[in-house]
């Protein structure tokens, strides 16, 4: 007997981060001139921070982000309010012509991507299941539980595309 396929909603959060434009002011320039991490051996095809990337602005972002969970509505049932903490925190650096691989984040409960820098042109972030993009938009973090598989295509502009990633895992 062949195996089913079903398709099911699921609640993707977005959200805008108030502290942008002090987050961009403090990293961007180090993160434009990074050296690559990761070497291009996951799925990201492009330069990647080590795994958990700190600063001051950054640590508020992620204070931010657990804030925002408990505000969200109890039908998500993405676990009790207030019981998350970050495991990680990476930054992506796309180029021309670079990607990200589909892939999701199991066995974390939640997955973020904020987008630091976003330019007319720039490669969206897809969710491949249902293959709705997400366009990149300054200050937009967007929130989706791990085993939800995403990619990037192609970043087939000249702008330099920035955005965080990370994994949070219930308590």
């Amino acid at each position: 007997m062949e195996p089913l396929t079903v398709q099911h909603n699921v609640r993707i959060e977005l959200i805008p981060y108030p502290r942008h434009e002090q987050l961009k002011k403090e990293v961007y320039d180090c993160l434009l001139h990074y050296e690559d991490k990761q070497n291009h051996e996951t799925n990201v095809k492009a330069v990647m921070t080590e795994w958990n990337l700190t600063s001051p602005e950054i640590q508020k972002l992620k204070d931010y982000i657990i804030k925002s969970l408990k505000n969200l509505p109890a039908q998500l049932k993405w676990g009790p309010s207030g019981d998350f903490e970050f495991k990680n925190l990476w930054a992506n650096i796309y180029r021309y012509g670079e990607y990200t691989n589909s892939h999701g984040h199991l066995p974390e409960d939640l997955t973020m991507v904020y987008f630091l820098t976003a330019e007319e042109g720039d490669a969206p972030l897809l969710l491949d299941d249902s293959k709705t993009p997400i366009y990149p938009q300054e200050g937009l973090l967007a929130l989706f539980p791990a085993y939800v598989r995403h990619s990037v295509p192609k970043h087939m502009s000249n702008n330099v595309r920035i955005t965080f990633s990370g994994d949070i895992n219930r308590k």
